[in-house]
């Protein structure tokens, strides 16, 4: 029992020997070796085609100064190392230390792992954790991408790169990525972005702080804030997917799309963007901003669709339950709403209802259109009803099938044209501005003129059925027509938009 306790402890006691022995850098070749014993260091110089193993490991050069006792080596000339023939590093000269396989490699340095190709002038790598190091500056190309930056480290097990200061990414077709910190698998040509970055192709540009962007398919997923440009427009969001090949884009928190020609933003919640199709929707908190050089037109909605026009650029927006608009000369809300900014046409449809300062406008369905940005006339159908408050605080009423109004140039009403049906009460005032009765009319087509919100005449088409009441016979069956309802409580201002805008909940995407 004794004699196999002391076998068991001999061979403990020269494992580490043994492990040592099989770390020992071992010279395979050398046209001329001179050795030399100075104070228990045993040294010796190797000349001409040198050729060195350590474990997988392999190590040539023109000329090599080998330390046998603390197993280090000086290289100098051609140098190569290759590790399990998956890694080769060349350079000018190289310090080796065999007991922590640990390789400083100067000169012109070239790392070549089958997956990439770096160069730098000086160059730390770890033969145990597969880790190359650089601090002055390095260029990495593979097939698809030539990266740059002043400081690496690079893993050519996982071909994970972490990138520092000053890096570059330019790609084969174009492409560039700037930042000043990046993460970068080789292998997958994924960059993950840990910094401000900037990625510029031929068609877009990105400006992101966190996420990532595949280098070969161009698609990315930022989650941090970032802003997609191109020449048409400018998208951002706190998290925005984007796939610049197809140009669609998912963007969420905080969404703002600007169009920069038509000078259309549009905000929200969520948005999505089809590029090749230039449809964008953003739902959630939406608002759309018409900005024209002295004012601003406001749209709120559950979801805002806008299409551009791929011919002339020109744009169409579409609004969703719940509309609400707001412009300094006119208010409005409706249900649902489409937008043609080429011809300033706006169409209100599911019985909108709209102000223009003393008036009240509402029918089945409303197009209204601009000039320069300023209203000019409107075309109501269906139940059309238009009530003008004077400054007498009468109301001035106009009824029919179908309508066509006229605004001046400071948005009152200018002229009517009534088709079908056609029913108005209005007040006569004298020089005094004192009210002397009211006219009701029936009459099928007609046309009625307004001076200060005042009908200042009224043209017949059709024989009209006319009544004049004076003011001590009225009563409310004469002096409101069939419908009235004046809803100036309801009229929609700016902070009543932004409220909305604030306030509302979020409309989830179905």
């Amino acid at each position: 029992m004794r004699q196999k306790y002391g076998l068991f402890l001999f061979f403990f006691l020269m494992l580490p020997a043994c492990l040592l022995a099989q770390s020992q850098l071992e010279v395979i070749r050398a046209d001329s070796l001179n050795g030399m014993q100075q104070e228990l260091i045993m040294r010796k110089t190797l000349i001409g085609r040198v050729f060195l193993r350590q474990g997988t490991t392999t190590l040539a050069c023109d000329q090599a100064v080998l330390n046998s006792t603390t197993n280090n080596v000086e290289a100098y000339g051609h140098v190569k190392i290759i590790q399990a023939d998956t890694v080769t590093i060349t350079g000018d000269t190289a310090v080796y230390i065999g007991d922590t396989r640990q390789a400083y490699i100067s000169g012109k340095v070239k790392l070549d792992d089958h997956t990439i190709i770096l160069t730098t002038n000086k160059l730390d790598y770890d033969m145990n954790s597969r880790m190359a190091i650089y601090h002055s500056g390095a260029k990495i190309v593979d097939k698809k991408s030539t990266l740059s930056s002043k400081e690496g480290f690079y893993n050519t097990v996982t071909k994970n790169f972490l990138f520092k200061e000053k890096v570059r990414v330019l790609d084969k077709e174009g492409g560039k990525l700037q930042a000043d910190s990046l993460k970068y698998n080789t292998a997958s040509k994924e960059a993950y972005f840990i910094a401000p970055t900037e990625i510029i192709t031929k068609k877009d540009t990105v400006l992101t702080n966190a996420g990532f962007y595949n280098t070969q398919t161009k698609v990315s997923n930022f989650t941090g804030r970032s802003t997609a440009k191109t020449d048409e427009y400018i998208l951002s969001a706190d998290t925005l997917f984007y796939d610049s090949p197809t140009q669609i884009g998912v963007a969420r928190g905080r969404v703002e799309f600007l169009s920069q020609k038509q000078k259309v933003v549009l905000t929200g919640d969520h948005g999505r963007y089809a590029g090749k199709t230039g449809i964008t929707r953003v739902y959630g908190h939406a608002l759309m901003r018409n900005i024209g050089e002295k004012d601003t037109l406001y749209l709120t909605a559950d979801t805002l669709v806008s299409m551009q026009n791929k011919t002339d650029s020109t744009r169409k927006l579409y609004a969703y339950k719940h509309v609400l608009i707001y412009k300094s000369d006119f208010s409005g809300k409706c249900d649902s709403l489409g937008y043609d900014t080429k011809d300033s046409v706006i169409h209100f449809y599911q019985k909108p209802l709209l102000w223009t300062n003393d008036s009240q406008l509402q029918a089945d369905s409303v197009s209204m259109y601009m000039t320069n940005q300023k209203m000019r006339e409107m075309r109501l159908r269906g139940h059309s009803f238009v009530i003008s408050k004077d400054s007498a605080s009468h109301y001035n009423q106009i009824k029919g099938r179908k309508m066509w109004v006229f605004f001046a140039d400071d948005s009152r009403l200018k002229k009517v044209q009534v088709d079908g049906n056609g029913e108005s009460v209005y007040y006569v005032m004298d020089d005094k501005k004192n009210t002397t009765g009211l006219n009701r009319v029936e009459c099928s087509r007609m046309n009625l003129f307004f001076l200060e919100n005042k009908i200042n005449k009224i043209s017949f088409i059709t024989k009209p059925e006319a009544r004049f009441v004076p003011p001590k016979e009225w009563k409310d069956e004469l002096e409101y027509l069939d419908g009235f309802n004046w809803r100036s409580k309801e009229k929609i201002t700016l902070p009543k938009i932004m409220e909305r805008v604030r306030l509302a909940p979020a409309v989830k995407k179905p």
